[in-house]
C-alpha cells in the first residue's frame, strides 16, 4: 500500500478533526455556514467523516494486497461523502415525508447518524436512490438508470 493513501486519510481526518472543533467553538463561523432547509448543516461533516473512517479500513484491511485501482477513491472519497451523506439524508427524510401521515420532526442526532451512514456505505446509497426513484418514477429497467447506474449502462 502506498505511504501516501494512508498520510492523506489521516491528514483528512484531522482536518475535520480541527473543523469540528472550529465548529463547536466559533460562534460566527458556525452562523456564516449556509442553510441546508430543514436537514442541520453539520451532516455534510458527518458524511465526509465516514466516507474517511471508510477510507481508513480499506487501508487496514487491504495494505498487504492493495489495489492501485482504489488510488482514486481514497483522494475523492471524504468529499464524495459529504455529498452522498448530505444528500441520503435529504432522501431519507423525503421517504419518512411520503411514508408518514403526520409532520416528521427527527431529532439532530438521527439525521447526524444517516449521513455518517451513506458517507460510509456509498453502496447502502445507491441503493437508496434506486429504492426511492422506483418509488417516485416507476421500476423502469436497467437501461433508464433505475438500478442504481446513474442512467449510465455498463
Amino acid at each position: 500500500m502506498p505511504l501516501r493513501i494512508f498520510v492523506f486519510e489521516m491528514t483528512y481526518l484531522v482536518l475535520l478533526i480541527a473543523l469540528l472543533i472550529v465548529y463547536k467553538t466559533d460562534h460566527p463561523f458556525r452562523a456564516a455556514l449556509p442553510s441546508l432547509g430543514p436537514l442541520p448543516i453539520q451532516i455534510a461533516w458527518f458524511g465526509a467523516t465516514g466516507g474517511v473512517i471508510a477510507g481508513l479500513g480499506g487501508v487496514y484491511l487491504h495494505n498487504q494486497n492493495w489495489n492501485q485501482g482504489y488510488d482514486y477513491w481514497h483522494y475523492s472519497r471524504p468529499l464524495v461523502a459529504g455529498i452522498t451523506g448530505s444528500i441520503g439524508c435529504l432522501l431519507f427524510y423525503v421517504s419518512l415525508l411520503l411514508g408518514g401521515t403526520s409532520a416528521v420532526t427527527p431529532r439532530v442526532v438521527t439525521f447526524d447518524a444517516v449521513a455518517f451512514i451513506f458517507g460510509f456505505a456509498d453502496k447502502a446509497f445507491q441503493e437508496q436512490v434506486t429504492k426511492l426513484t422506483k418509488l417516485i418514477i416507476g421500476p423502469g429497467s436497467q437501461e433508464d438508470g433505475a438500478a442504481g447506474s446513474g442512467g449510465h449502462s455498463a
